[in-house]
């Protein structure tokens, strides 16, 4: 089994809910309102620093999750959103 997490910046959270979808994920979930920092500077929701993001974790398998990093990896984003993506070992799961 593997977790996959993601973080992205723009303005339709669900483009990734339905990229999920669309590879057979049984189910994830959003969290809304990120703040952090990156390449591209500060994302932290206020005036001085606009921006958050939405981010995403799911448990699958294996296959899958390789599946999920291709379509992730392919997705077109319009200019100035921002997608990453991680692949975790998960030992257990219930």
């Amino acid at each position: 089994m593997k977790m996959v997490v993601i973080t992205y910046s723009g303005g339709d959270p669900a483009r990734v809910s339905t990229l999920l979808d669309e590879a057979g994920v049984p189910g994830h979930t959003r969290f809304a309102g990120g703040h952090g920092h990156g390449l591209t500077g500060p994302r932290e929701g206020n005036r001085a620093w606009p921006g958050e993001v939405a981010m995403f974790y799911t448990v699958i398998k294996d296959h899958l999750a390789a599946d999920v990093m291709q379509r992730l990896e392919r997705a077109p984003l319009p200019p100035g959103e921002r997608l990453h993506a991680a692949v975790l070992p998960v030992e257990a799961f219930i």
